[in-house]
């Protein structure tokens, strides 16, 4: 383990920086349409403008590439990686839709880096920031266990997961592993917590490169898995999992009273603790609480008839599928096959989804069902 190396806290420090800026320009190149590449599945913008932004994407986020690369070379390493992910967030401004969870994740560590000097004399303040860190981390299995105890995480989302055993086991072995699903909310819970309180951390630890390892295999890129990033975004927590919490992670002498004088400790309390309760009841965005999967479940469906469909390009046909007399959009199919990673579940997508078939198809809002699930909210075409 981590805890033979020896490494001090500084020194996990600088490799988990390094860890996550590599991480991060790798998920990029990873879904490259989602950010510059080329694409027909539409932006999102939350902000406007008079002129079409959208060829300039790629010069944007190759340029927030160069300054994470500088930011492992030269000096000024938070200088670079500031710029960096001030190019992101407006890249995200252009499209919410590049607001994915690894891309939440990795830039809030980072984040926390801008506050971190690097500077070793202190024991007091890395270490602080080191804490820090490891409470942002905690949060995301507690928080992404508690959203999944729902009856629908068994039947859809681990069902989805685990499809790959039918061929290999017996009806009543694959219902059994279906069961076992059941326990997979309350072990994340049990992670998150165990992290935190020290006489468990080992046993936490464990548990969570078990279930990282588990999914490394079942999320395995394929035709049918095309969400690389989140696949590896579980061989990078690998990693994190033992520079934050393995071995010897606190100075002997350290006073948590410098915890509460550091503002930082409550921007990130607040938002990894505070606000995921408030994504429990729908009230906030859950690409920015904590969890592993984006999205709070939100979905809508598109349905056209033959006649509309046939006014759509060929290749966004595939992504149709027939429901009796109508045409049902799989826009998750389609947000996977060409970005490679998920719809950002929210409002303002689906709009925009809307809104390119209805221009593409001329829909007739008589014929046409547009529908917002789980609020069942009908949107105006006017």
């Amino acid at each position: 383990m981590i805890e033979g190396l020896k490494l001090t806290i500084p020194q996990r420090l600088q490799f988990l920086r390094i860890v996550v800026t590599i991480s991060l320009l790798i998920s990029v190149c990873l879904s490259i349409n989602l950010w510059g590449g080329y694409r027909d599945f539409p932006h999102a913008p939350l902000l406007t403008f008079n002129f079409n932004i959208v060829p300039y994407d790629s010069v944007i986020i190759s340029l927030s590439c160069f300054f994470l690369v500088a930011s492992l070379f030269f000096k000024n390493t938070r200088s670079f990686i500031f710029l960096a992910l001030l190019l992101t967030v407006f890249l995200i401004l252009l499209d919410i839709n590049r607001l994915q969870p690894w891309f939440f994740y990795y830039s809030i560590i980072l984040f926390i880096f801008l506050f971190y000097n690097g500077r070793v004399d202190d024991s007091n303040k890395f270490t602080a920031t080191f804490i820090i860190l490891q409470f942002v981390i905690a949060s995301i299995y507690l928080f992404s266990g508690i959203s999944k105890i729902n009856s629908t995480f068994v039947s859809n989302d681990f069902i989805e997961l685990i499809s790959p055993l039918k061929n290999s086991l017996t009806a009543r072995q694959f219902l059994f592993v279906t069961k076992v699903g059941i326990t997979i909310p309350y072990v994340l819970i049990f992670i998150g917590l165990g992290l935190i309180i020290t006489p468990l951390r080992y046993l936490a630890i464990t548990l969570g490169c078990v279930i990282h390892l588990c999914l490394i295999v079942f999320l395995l890129p394929s035709k049918s898995n095309q969400n690389y990033a989140l696949w590896f975004m579980n061989i990078v927590f690998l990693g994190v999992l033992f520079l934050l919490f393995s071995g010897k992670t606190k100075q002997r002498y350290f006073s948590p009273a410098i915890l509460f004088q550091k503002p930082l400790f409550y921007i990130i309390m607040i938002l990894f603790w505070v606000f995921p309760f408030r994504n429990l009841t729908n009230n906030y965005p859950n690409n920015l609480a904590s969890n592993f999967k984006s999205g709070n479940n939100n979905s809508f469906e598109l349905t056209l008839t033959k006649w509309q469909l046939n006014q759509v390009e060929p290749y966004i046909k595939h992504f149709f599928v027939k429901k009796d007399t109508l045409y049902n959009l799989q826009y998750n199919k389609w947000c996977l096959h060409e970005l490679k990673t998920d719809c950002y579940p929210e409002d303002i997508v689906f709009k925009v989804i809307y809104n390119q078939f209805y221009k593409i198809a001329i829909l007739n809002v008589k014929e046409t069902q547009f529908i917002i699930k789980p609020k069942q909210r009908l949107f105006s075409t006017k």
